[in-house]
């Protein structure tokens, strides 16, 4: 009698993926439940790690996934992806845990790329789309700073909390579209910038002395 296979689904979304459909979790789960259903696989636990970057030791849920495949109980033999970049996007992270997880008899799967990884052909095209996750995550990284970069010499704001002495708000551009920017705060706390300024520029004031004087001031 043929073994029946147990598999566990991983799924995963970045915070910057969630607005994708494709890409969400639920859509994930659906499809890791079907292919199951048409291989004849048991599906026992699903790991979901949400909002999480594809980095291993910032997912928990990877983390807990791999801590249970070393346990002679786990109760799995498969682990199952959507994708093969939901299990990493880091080369390094694919040979590591892969290679481990075979040592303990856990193969995992991607339903949207199918290879044979027991093949030589398998292996060869499961490694170039493993390569090219990793170029691809590290395209959009050099893409997004460099824009990040653009925005900024045009005097637009990158995100975050503008920074004390000033308060965010909304401009169109040439092209209609609203841009994000820095503008003056209270006058209070104008003032206060300019106090610091002068004392550390013209008065030669260095920062422990410049925070003292604004909190005896402060107190009077």
């Amino acid at each position: 009698m043929e073994k029946e296979i147990k598999a566990v689904a991983y799924a995963r979304v970045s915070s910057k993926e969630q607005a994708e459909k494709e890409l969400s979790i639920p859509a994930q789960l659906e499809a890791i439940r079907n292919y199951c259903k048409q291989k004849g696989w048991k599906l026992v636990h699903e790991y979901i790690d949400a909002g999480k970057s594809a980095k291993t030791d910032e997912r928990p849920e990877f983390q807990r996934m791999v801590a249970m495949a070393k346990r002679p109980n786990r109760g799995f033999d498969a682990i199952i992806v959507h994708k093969i970049d939901r299990f990493s996007r880091n080369r390094d992270d694919h040979v590591i845990y892969k290679a481990l997880l075979k040592k303990l008899g856990v193969t995992v799967y991607s339903l949207t790329e199918q290879t044979d990884p027991e093949t030589p052909h398998g292996f060869l095209l499961e490694g170039i789309m493993e390569v090219i996750s990793e170029f691809y995550n590290m395209n959009l990284k050099n893409e997004t700073m460099k824009g990040m970069k653009e925005n900024a010499k045009r005097g637009y704001h990158n995100g975050g909390q503008a920074p004390y002495g000033f308060r965010v708000s909304r401009i169109k551009d040439k092209g209609g579209k609203l841009r994000t920017i820095w503008v003056l705060g209270s006058s209070e706390e104008v003032d206060t910038i300019r106090r610091i300024f002068n004392l550390y520029v013209r008065e030669n004031k260095g920062y422990k002395a410049i925070v003292n004087i604004l909190n005896n001031e402060n107190n009077h």
